[in-house]
């Protein structure tokens, strides 16, 4: 039954996900006219709650499990009225947007860690698995969303936005009938902030994953969208696809982390990236447009099914923690490392967009692949709690 409830969350929080994914690009060239600098330099305000997440993860490793992830629920609430309702301008757009990030990066580690601690050892990737299909199902809900909204019904942002928020609220509900995971000698005894130099690998891949997460989060729908003027329907569809597929595709990557290991997983994700890399930076001078676009999309969907591989990161540490109590802030700790790293590359991904080209951001994205397959090389084949 707790696993299905969290299943549930992630559902919710997939769709409001897709909601605003799949709307911002638009919003943002179409209705507040920015260009690609200036749409690189915002992922540094957007992810600055990850940046944070060390103290956010502190903060809620003290607070029962079930109210955590309530709050999570009525943050999200907040930061979609608020689009709805009391955004004008880009600078209260930001500060929105800085309040939905803060939702959706304290979900993570409760997500994953609730996860860990209901698979027990042997079942971790399966189990990740699920969840990464529960959020394809959430992908889905948020695509048909938008999609008729936006595209059948003709709706304005706010609408949708509104929208978005009522996906949220059956979440506070579910949230609160979960049980607390968290006792209360745990939650006076857990520790809001660790550092292990065993865990040193696990940091370096956090960090090499959030430039490689970020150039493709920023601009993949960005040349979408002002090259091939797509607009928030066509992307919503796009990530609806990749959904589809990942239902049953994620459940497969799970199984696959449990049977051959978080190494060979990894090394393969990275060998794709650097393929996928190359064919972003080559496909749109090299293709005629129709055809540019088709493969851009297809490129887009192959994308987002690979981003369900880093929950090997997740069950590679869990193999290595010293006990569970250190799990959140440890995960915590790893996204405020890819997050700094996260809120510096789109910013020189925005200059080089801009002063060289589009196919140098994605052959940077490339360059970071191949330093991660070196980096995981090292990582061994099988490494269980000491």
């Amino acid at each position: 039954m707790t696993l299905t409830k969290l299943f549930l969350t992630v559902l919710l929080l997939g769709a409001s996900s897709t909601v605003f994914m799949s709307v911002m690009p638009d919003y943002l060239s179409n209705e507040l006219g920015i260009d690609g600098e200036v749409r690189g330099a915002l992922e540094v305000p957007r992810e600055l709650p990850g940046f944070l997440l060390v103290f956010i993860a502190g903060f809620l490793v003290r607070i029962q499990r079930r109210i955590a992830f309530a709050m999570v629920f009525i943050v999200g609430v907040f930061a979609f009225l608020g689009f709805a309702f009391l955004t004008n301008s880009l600078m209260r757009f930001v500060l929105f947007m800085v309040v939905w990030s803060s939702a959706m990066h304290a979900f993570i580690p409760l997500r994953d860690t609730t996860a860990i601690e209901i698979a027990g050892s042997g079942k971790r990737g399966w189990v990740l698995g699920r969840v990464g299909a529960y959020r394809s199902l959430g992908l889905i809900l948020g695509t048909a969303v938008v999609w008729i909204l936006m595209s059948q019904l003709r709706t304005d942002y706010q609408i949708t936005w509104i929208v978005g928020a009522v996906l949220l609220l059956p979440g506070i509900l579910i949230s609160m009938s979960l049980p607390s995971s968290i006792g209360e000698k745990e939650r006076t005894t857990a520790r809001r902030f660790v550092y292990r130099k065993k865990y040193r690998l696990f940091y370096v891949l956090c960090m090499l994953f959030g430039a490689r997460k970020q150039i493709f989060l920023t601009f993949a729908p960005w040349l979408l969208v002002s090259v091939y003027h797509q607009k928030a329907p066509q992307l919503a569809l796009a990530m609806g696809a990749s959904a589809l597929i990942g239902i049953f595709l994620k459940p497969v990557f799970g199984k696959l982390i449990d049977k051959l290991g978080e190494r060979t997983v990894l090394m393969a994700d990275a060998a794709l990236i650097v393929l996928l890399s190359t064919a972003y930076a080559v496909v749109p001078s090299l293709a005629g447009p129709g055809t540019a676009l088709a493969l851009l999309y297809c490129f887009f969907v192959v994308d987002e099914l690979l981003f369900s591989l880093s929950m090997a990161r997740t069950t590679y540490l869990s193999r290595i923690i010293r006990n569970q109590s250190e799990m959140v802030p440890t995960i915590g700790l790893g996204g405020t490392i890819d997050h700094i790293v996260s809120m510096a590359v789109p910013v020189i991904g925005g200059i080089l967009w801009v002063k060289v080209g589009s196919w140098a951001v994605f052959a940077m994205a490339g360059f970071v692949a191949v330093i991660t397959f070196f980096t995981v090389t090292t990582m061994s084949v099988r490494q269980e709690v000491s």
